[in-house]
């Protein structure tokens, strides 16, 4: 497996016309065990921070799939917690496809969803 690089961003000064000068960044880059070597950190560990952060990009949409795979239900449930919450969704079927719908639900939507549904466990009799 290759080496893994992380870029590092420097300033470099530039002589314009004139006399004067302008700072723009330069990148460098490193491995992934030179920048954990430098912060003091152990390879793996630095290794899990990148892994984490790269599947946690934010989407601004979400398909039906996605949105049963990240609350664990089926799709069919989907629909139903889509309608029950009222939110518009967008249609990215063709207008040419008048039997085939395809939605996407802005990450803005799945959020209040998320937070409309949160609420505290109830207290269990002993």
């Amino acid at each position: 497996m290759g080496k893994k690089y992380l870029p590092a961003v420097q300033d470099e000064t530039d002589s314009l016309p004139g006399g004067g000068s302008m700072s723009r960044p330069t990148q460098e880059r490193f491995t992934i065990a030179e920048f954990a070597d430098m912060l003091g950190f152990p390879v793996a560990a630095l290794n899990a921070i990148v892994v984490k952060n790269r599947t946690i990009v934010k989407k601004p949409y979400y398909n039906i799939s996605q949105l049963a795979e990240r609350w664990n239900v089926s799709r069919a449930q989907v629909y139903n917690i889509l309608r029950e919450a009222e939110y518009k969704v967008l249609n990215t079927a063709s207008e040419d496809s008048e039997k085939r719908q395809s939605w996407r639900i802005p990450a803005s939507v799945v959020e209040k969803i998320e937070q409309s549904r949160m609420e505290h466990l109830p207290e269990v009799a002993a």
